[in-house]
């Protein structure tokens, strides 16, 4: 009887400490639930990016940046994401972008290519964003002023600030490079551009 008692006390004991290290741990992953984060690939629909502004030659660059030149980003329908678990699909810490790229200026010299964008959350709504390209250039005219004056390819950047105005449109603040990247060493482009954009998802 003794023995019965005595076993009975010490299951009892074996699996109330039990139980509490599985509170316990339960309580800690329920703490660390808070910080998992998740990476995703989501099916988009149709986004483009209009961006207008002033260029320059940064091989001549004393004459200051003159208008007009214009980016226009169109992204393929796909979006990668690091967002943490239990928050809504809205914000996202970080978000990774395909565009196809059209880049000209106002002597009709141009760049298509394709990039790669990303993108950080810094603020509700509001992203910074770098997107890295390559591009094969055009030259329809000439001995411009423009910086693209060589055909062939060159590394497109752009560094931007967006503000998301509502699930449709979205605002930019944005700087344009292009240039050889001293990669291409044969093709010695060499444009900036300052430019706002307006980006709307369909």
């Amino acid at each position: 009887m003794k023995l019965t008692l005595a076993f009975i006390l010490f299951t009892t004991l074996c699996f109330a400490q039990k139980s509490q290290r599985q509170e316990l741990l339960d309580s800690l992953n329920k703490a660390r639930e808070s910080d998992r984060g998740a990476f995703n690939i989501y099916i988009k629909k149709l986004k483009v990016e209009v961006i207008g502004g002033v260029f320059r030659n940064r091989e001549t660059a004393q004459q200051g940046f003159e208008p007009i030149n214009f980016t226009y980003n169109i992204y393929l329908p796909y979006q990668f994401d690091l967002n943490y678990v239990n928050l809504p699909a809205k914000d996202k810490l970080i978000k990774i972008n395909t565009a196809f790229i059209v880049h000209h200026s106002k002597y009709g010299n141009y760049a298509l290519g394709l990039g790669n964008r990303f993108s950080f959350l810094v603020l509700k709504r509001t992203y910074l964003s770098y997107q890295i390209g390559v591009v094969w250039c055009e030259t329809v005219k000439k001995n411009t002023n423009d910086g693209i004056n060589y055909m062939g390819f060159c590394l497109h950047h752009e560094f931007s600030l967006h503000y998301c105005l509502s699930k449709h449109f979205e605002l930019s603040a944005n700087a344009v490079h292009i240039s050889n990247g001293n990669i291409f060493k044969g093709v010695k482009n060499n444009q900036d551009v300052l430019g706002l954009g307006i980006a709307y998802q369909f």
